[in-house]
Formats: C-alpha cells, structure tokens, sequence
C-alpha cells in the first residue's frame, strides 16, 4: 500500500526496523563511550591510547551507520556486516590483545552488531554475527592471565547470550514483517473490495437513471406514435435531461425542498402519463442526495402505478421526521404477484429498492392480483 511504504518502495514495517537498528547503535556507542570514561577513570592499568581510540573507533562507526542508514539498502551488503563484525569483535578483544589490558568497557555495542545482521540477513546473518563475536569473546580469554577479572564463565555467558538474541531477534523481525505483510495484503483486498462495491453501485445508478429516463421515455413516445408533435417534446426533453446528466449536471439533491421535489415529480406523471396523482406531505426538508433518491424512487412507483394499475387516480403520502423520510403511493388497480415479477424487470428491484438500498433505506411493496398496490419506501434522514 502506498501509505506503508516511500517512494523507494521500502514497506514501512523495513523503514521502522531500520530506524531501531540505528537506535540500538548509537545507543550501544554511547555505552562503550561512557563505560571508557569510568575506565580511565578508576582503572590504572587501562591503556589511555587504546581505551580512547576505542571509543573513537566506536562512536565514528555509529556515526557512519546512521549516515549510510539513510539509504534504505545501504546496511544490508555483506562486506559492510563484514566490517561492523570486524569493528565489535575489537570493542571486545582489541584492547586486551593489543595493550594485554583485562578489564572490558564494550557494553552493549557488540549485541547492537547482532541486530545489525538480524535485520540485514534473518537468521542466518544472525548466526554468522554471534558466532563471530563469539570467536572474539573466547579468543580474547586467550590473552588474559589466569586470575583475570572476566572468568570463562562469564564469557561463556556472552557467547549463549549473543546465539540466543540472534534467534530470538530474528523470530521478533519474522513476526514483525509477516504481519505487516498480512495487514498490507488486507489493506489491498479491502481497497480493491471497496472500489468494486463503488463501480458496482455506479452501475446500478447508471441502470437505474437510464430506465427511469431514457426507457420511459421510449415507452411514452411508443404509445403516442400517432402524435408527432408530442413525441418531438418527449424525445427533446429527454436530450436535454440525458445530456444534463452526463456532463454532471444539476446533481440530484443540490438545492429545493423534499415536499417541492415530491410534488414536482407527481405533476410529471400527471402530465406524461394522464393519470390524477394526489399528494398529501407532512413536513419538509432541504433535499440532500438520501432524500432525492427517495423522490427518484416515489417517481417510479408512480409510473409504474400510471401504466399498470388501469386506475385514473394514484395516491401519494409524504412525510418527514427529525430521523427519517416515507413515502407512501397507493394505487386500487387490477394489482400484481410480486412474487411472479420477472428478474430482468428493473422498474422495482433497481430504480426503488436498490436505488433506497444503496442510500441506507429501504422499500416494501404490498400488492396482489385484484387489491391494489401500495409501495411504501424510507430513508434515514442526514445528521444535519
């Protein structure tokens, strides 16, 4: 995903792990540093020329692991692990080999090389890091008299402490990375799952549009045939209204008032379709797009009435609260089965129910053969 990740493609799981590396070693140096001052401080038999070109040597490698840290592939090349291997196996042995001096101030600036190498190869450079500081560690016991003040206990204790940490810390950035990978692989699917759930409503919109205008209207202009001057108005209108609507025009929802948009529509049907609509609203508000659709939906409920019921007189109940907006349209025609309604007819599945559905409402048609239809239809209101 392009929010875990920056314009080098580094995931940002990667990015974050490498910031920790260069945490832990500047952490790491700052230790040896301090522990090289109490050194020289308190321990007369400390070399002051090793013990301060240790810490030199450490604190300028550090600085270089930040500088060369900034570019995200900049710590994972071998011959740079190579040389960080080589820089904390002296901050443990190189004193004592060089100046035969027993007392260590390394710290934790060794371990901060195994999660270097953890971070850079997995495992196996992890391995390859406590083995190596291993070597060091033992190899330095060595140079040291019998009576020296690190025994091979202690020694042996580094050398488990610095093969454990490698494992556990490559078990920790496994994890890590595989759950990043897992949220960013759920993250794609959702995004692609939301843009497919966005076309298809665009769909069904557009579906929805086209029958209630444009199919309509070839309806209309079938039955009226025998009057060319008629069937010119229709087929004008509906250019306008289809050109309008896709170049974006007059949106639906941008200003008026619910009742208006309601009345407006029966008056439509009235006029296209020589039926009587009356209409009886309760309350009103501003038309948003929840409430337009609602109005989109009542207008087909109407045509539908017009042209199938065989009544002269359709009926319309509109009524807004503070929660949510119904309309009622009743009819006392020859009524229907819904049941029997064919699944390729949209009139009721797409331009009323799925046009409500896809605005958080709902519709219920009440018909049967002989008893009239009624078609009652609700949305939420908006939170103002």
């Amino acid at each position: 995903m392009t929010d875990s990740a920056d314009p080098s493609g580094e995931p940002g799981i990667e990015r974050a792990l490498r910031r920790v590396v260069l945490g832990f070693r500047v952490v790491g140096a700052t230790w040896l540093a301090l522990l090289g001052a109490v050194v020289l401080a308190t321990t007369e038999s400390a070399d002051p020329a090793v013990t301060l070109a240790t810490v030199v040597l450490a604190a300028g490698w550090a600085a270089a692991t930040v500088a060369r840290g900034a570019q995200p592939g900049g710590l994972r090349s071998w011959w740079w692990l190579a040389a960080d291997l080589a820089v904390a196996s002296w901050t443990i042995a190189g004193p004592t080999v060089v100046a035969g001096q027993r007392t260590t101030f390394f710290g934790g600036f060794p371990f901060t090389a195994v999660v270097l190498a953890v971070w850079a190869r997995g495992l196996t450079g992890g391995l390859i890091a406590a083995g190596a500081l291993s070597a060091a560690t033992l190899g330095r016991l060595g140079f040291v008299d019998g009576d020296a003040t690190v025994p091979v206990s202690q020694a042996v204790e580094n050398v488990v402490f610095y093969v454990v940490a490698a494992a556990v810390l490559a078990w920790t950035a496994d994890v890590l990375r595989r759950n990043d990978r897992l949220r960013r692989e759920a993250e794609s699917a959702l995004a692609q799952e939301r843009a497919e759930r966005i076309r298809s409503q665009e769909r069904a919109e557009t579906a929805a549009h086209l029958h209630d205008s444009v199919l309509q209207t070839l309806a209309l202009i079938q039955r009226r045939t025998g009057d060319p001057a008629e069937v010119t108005v229709l087929a004008r209108r509906q250019e306008r209204e289809l050109r309008t609507w896709l170049t974006g025009g007059a949106p639906a929802g941008d200003g008026g008032s619910f009742a208006a948009a309601v009345a407006s529509a029966a008056e439509e049907v009235e006029r296209l379709h020589g039926v009587r609509v009356e209409v009886v609203t309760v309350g009103d508000a501003p038309l948003d797009e929840g409430l337009a659709a609602l109005v989109a939906a009542a207008r087909e409920a109407l045509v539908n009435a017009a042209r199938h019921s065989r009544v002269d007189r359709v009926a319309v109940y509109a009524e807004t609260s503070e929660d949510a907006a119904t309309v009622f349209v009743r009819d006392r025609g020859v009524g229907f089965d819904p049941v029997a309604v064919d699944g390729d007819r949209r009139g009721i599945a797409e331009s009323i129910t799925g046009r409500l559905r896809r605005r958080g409402g709902h519709a219920r048609v009440t018909s049967a053969p002989g008893a009239g239809t009624e078609v009652e239809m609700t949305v939420a209101r908006r939170a103002p």
